[in-house]
C-alpha cells in the first residue's frame, strides 16, 4: 500500500511538472509572439509617419462623383511617387463644407497648392486670387476660373468633344438611315462652365444638318433628384409622344439616372444615351446595347500634369498656363477590352 502511494504521488508530480512546462514554453511563445507584433507595429507606425515636403489640397465641386473620386486617385498615387501628398480638403469631416469654405481651408492651412475643380462665379474668382496673393499656386481641372489669375488650367478640350458627340449622332442617323434625328443634351444646373462649352460645339457641328438638339436643365445635387428630374421628362416627352431617338448626358450622375430611367420607363430600343464617365453600369449598359456610347477622362494624365505643374510651379516660379488632357470614347467596338484604370489605354 506504501508503494502504490509513492507511485500515485510520482505520478501526480510528473503531470504537475509536464503542465508546468507546457506553460513555461507557452508564455515564452507569447511573449516572442508579442515582440514581435510590437517590432511590426513599430515598423507601420514608421511607415504610416512618412513626412512629404509638400502637401496640396484638392478641392472638388461634388465630393461624391464617380469622376471626382477617380481624378483624386489618380493625384495621390501619382503625387506620392513624386514626393508630396495631396488631400481631398473637407473630406471624413462632421460638418458639410461648401467649396468656398473648403477652399478657404486650404488656404488658412498654407497648403503648398491647390487643385481645384473651377467655375465662373465671381466668389471662385476671388478665392484663386486670395489663394494666389496668399503664395498658393492655383491649378484648375474640368472647368477654368476665366476672370481668376490661377496659375494653370488642365484643359480637356470640350470643343473637341463637343464635336465628337456630334459626329456619334450623325453617325446614329446615318445608321438608322433616317433623314432626320431628335436628340435631347441634359445640362447641369451648376455654375461649372464646361457643359456650356460641349453645347456649343455641339450645335456648331450640327448647323445645317438635319439633326434637332434641345436642350433640358437638370437638378444633380443628389442621386435622388436627378433621377427625379429626368423621369419627369421623359414623362412629359412620352404624353406628347415625342421621345428622343438620342439623350446626351454630361456627366457621371445623369448617365447612370437616365439609363435607370429608360429602363424602367421599357425605353430601351426606341432611345439610347450618348454619355458620360466609364462606371461599370455604363460600361454594361454599352454592352446590353441602351448606351450607344460614352466618353471617359483621362484622369491619370490628369493626375500627372496636376502635380506637375504644381512642382515646377514650386521650383521654377514658371509654368505653362495651360496643358491639355483629352478622353477615350468606348462603345461596342472596345467595351470588353477597356480598363477603366486607364492603364491599358494609355498611349
Amino acid at each position: 500500500m506504501k508503494k502504490m502511494r509513492v507511485s500515485k504521488n510520482r505520478i501526480m508530480v510528473t503531470i504537475l511538472a509536464g503542465i508546468v512546462l507546457v506553460l513555461f514554453f507557452a508564455t515564452v511563445a507569447g511573449l516572442i509572439y508579442y515582440r514581435e507584433m510590437i517590432r511590426s507595429l513599430g515598423k507601420v507606425q514608421e511607415e504610416a509617419s512618412v513626412e512629404y515636403p509638400r502637401l496640396y489640397a484638392y478641392i472638388a465641386e461634388d465630393p461624391d462623383s464617380q469622376l471626382s473620386e477617380r481624378i483624386y486617385k489618380e493625384i495621390t498615387e501619382y503625387a506620392q511617387e513624386n514626393g508630396c501628398y495631396v488631400e481631398m480638403t473637407g473630406q471624413n469631416l462632421t460638418k458639410t463644407y461648401s467649396k468656398a469654405d473648403r477652399i478657404n481651408i486650404a488656404i488658412s492651412s498654407k497648403v503648398d497648392g491647390i487643385i481645384l475643380e473651377g467655375d465662373n462665379s465671381e466668389e471662385t474668382n476671388e478665392l484663386c486670387k486670395k489663394a494666389m496673393d496668399s503664395g498658393i499656386p492655383v491649378v484648375t481641372i474640368l472647368s477654368d476660373c476665366e476672370e481668376s489669375s490661377r496659375t494653370s488650367f488642365v484643359n480637356l478640350n470640350n470643343v473637341d468633344l463637343g464635336k465628337e458627340y456630334g459626329h456619334q449622332l450623325a453617325k446614329l442617323r446615318g445608321e438608322k438611315g433616317s433623314i432626320s434625328l431628335k436628340a435631347v443634351i441634359l445640362l447641369d444646373n451648376d455654375t461649372r462652365n464646361y457643359d456650356d462649352s460641349i453645347y456649343r460645339s455641339i450645335m456648331a457641328y450640327l448647323n445645317g444638318s438635319t439633326i434637332s438638339l434641345s436642350s433640358y436643365t437638370v437638378d444633380i445635387s443628389s442621386p435622388f433628384t436627378t433621377e427625379e428630374n429626368i423621369m419627369k421628362k421623359l414623362d412629359e416627352l412620352d404624353k406628347q409622344n415625342n421621345i428622343p431617338d438620342v439623350i446626351i448626358c454630361l456627366n457621371d450622375r445623369t448617365t447612370e439616372s437616365t439609363i435607370q430611367c429608360i429602363v424602367e420607363k421599357n425605353l430601351v430600343g426606341k432611345t439610347t444615351v450618348l454619355g458620360y464617365y466609364d462606371s461599370e453600369p455604363i460600361l454594361k449598359s454599352i454592352e446590353k446595347g441602351s448606351v450607344y456610347a460614352t466618353f471617359a477622362v483621362e484622369a491619370n494624365t490628369i493626375a500627372k500634369q496636376c502635380i506637375n505643374t504644381l512642382n515646377e510651379y514650386n521650383d521654377t516660379g514658371n509654368v505653362s498656363t495651360y496643358t491639355t488632357a483629352g478622353f477615350i470614347k468606348i462603345d461596342k467596338s472596345n467595351v470588353a477590352t477597356y480598363d477603366p484604370e486607364g492603364k491599358k489605354n494609355e498611349g
